[in-house]
């Protein structure tokens, strides 16, 4: 067990690796009410193909989600209503990289500690239960059809990552669900559901001696798991034919995708979080309501207050996506190709504005230190180190324009565009 500081906020993460392989992470919060769990797994949509002891393995879009439902459904009794009887609120989800479970809680700690640890990590699955959830999920993927700005987004991650395990909703189609089997369901977890494959983040009201003498308590009751190699399987195969793709909805506006696909090398560990970082700060100065670029745009009534940039830097892929429902599709498209054109060449000339968003970005980051749930949410214990809401904000501080102008450079020198338009249905 070792401790890492933060004197400047006189915080500590205590990080201790179990003899399983699960590594829990601790971040006590003096004065906090409430308490945040969150067990990760390090295992989200795109891993569909892999190989584990030299046997390559493919399954069917959407399991990784399909998984995550499974876990809440055991034989004789409702997680829910556990964490419910504690007065604790609990969630889960699944990203492209990730599956997470959590719960909040301002009391019964390690009551629910124990269910948590326990719901994910002893399994139930038979198969009557996994064909019930297929038609559960089947009803999930029929309401995003119909959510524009979930069909927008994965449909230009589609055309930006053509033919992989990008290409599909994280929940799967109805088509590839209604493929998954009981073996497919034993398989995955038993592959990913590791404890070496796991962590496991508290904070707030939590005494770090006494909550890890629980947890590992709780974990001697379990088997270890045999050793496996696992090899993971995610290949990109590179789309640099543009183009926009249009289809039909019930819209009153068209809706216009930019999708922004990175194909330059990206660090890992703290200097993968800088590049996050620089990159949304390059976003922000040609795009946020401050910028020069975002008001001429706005005044020209090209955008409007639906404008919104994301970015997404994970395991083997980054991108960006900027979308916004507008009048003028056209002129929306061509006016952000001439913005980003011109960032690598403008942005060095952004002296004041960069200070600007600077301090606007740490005064987000110091606002989300009061919040058990925010810190939890900026926690990742998956890309080599662990990283925290202090190390993002060491990170920003240290950040220099130049640094910013070079990592953009290296993201728009290589990266290749798409674009999706939603048009109206009666429109020809």
């Amino acid at each position: 067990m070792k401790t890492i500081d933060y004197p400047i906020y006189n915080e500590k993460l205590i990080v201790n690796k179990l003899s399983n392989g699960l590594t829990v992470y601790i971040q006590p919060k003096p004065g906090f009410n409430k308490t945040t769990a969150v067990l990760g797994v390090n295992y989200g949509a795109i891993d569909r193909t892999f190989q584990v002891n030299g046997k390559k393995i493919t399954q069917p879009a959407g399991i990784a989600h399909f998984l995550e439902h499974k876990m809440f459904d055991k034989q004789d009794y409702d997680v829910f209503e556990l964490f419910n009887k504690t007065g604790a609120r609990s969630n889960a989800y699944t990203s492209f990289t990730t599956t997470n479970y959590l719960f909040s809680t301002a009391e019964s700690l390690k009551e629910n500690l124990d269910i948590l640890l326990d719901f994910v990590q002893i399994p139930y699955f038979t198969q009557e239960k996994v064909q019930r959830e297929k038609g559960i999920i089947d009803q999930e993927i029929n309401m995003y059809q119909n959510d524009l700005d979930n069909q927008a987004y994965f449909k230009i991650i589609a055309n930006l990552y053509p033919d992989s395990a990008l290409a599909t909703d994280i929940a799967g189609t109805v088509k590839t669900v209604d493929q998954i089997q009981l073996a497919d369901v034993q398989l995955a977890y038993n592959t990913f559901y590791r404890p070496e494959n796991m962590s496991l983040f508290i904070t707030g009201k939590v005494d770090p001696q006494l909550a890890m003498t629980w947890i590992v308590n709780n974990q001697k009751n379990k088997a270890t798991p045999q050793p496996q190699v696992l090899q993971r399987e995610n290949n990109f195969v590179e789309n640099s034919q543009e183009h926009v793709e249009q289809f039909k909805m019930d819209v009153a506006r068209p809706k216009v995708t930019i999708g922004l696909r990175g194909n330059d090398l990206v660090p890992t560990g703290r200097d993968g979080l800088k590049y996050e970082i620089a990159i949304s700060i390059m976003f922000d100065l040609f795009f946020s309501e401050n910028a020069v670029e975002y008001d001429k745009l706005y005044r020209d009534e090209i955008i409007d207050d639906s404008f919104s940039w994301e970015f997404e830097n994970e395991r083997s892929f980054h991108f960006a996506v900027l979308g916004c429902d507008t009048k003028k599709p056209a002129d929306f498209i061509k006016q952000m190709h001439s913005i980003i054109r011109m960032i690598p060449n403008q942005i060095v000339n952004k002296t004041s504005e960069f200070i600007l968003q600077k301090n606007e970005l740490l005064g987000n980051y110091i606002e989300m230190m009061d919040s058990e749930e925010a810190i939890s949410g900026q926690f990742d214990g998956f890309i080599g180190e662990p990283v925290t809401i202090y190390d993002e904000v060491a990170i920003l501080n240290e950040l220099t324009l130049a640094d910013v102008t070079a990592i953009a450079k290296s993201f728009l020198s290589k990266a290749t565009m798409q674009e999706v338009m939603i048009r109206a249905a009666d429109n020809d």
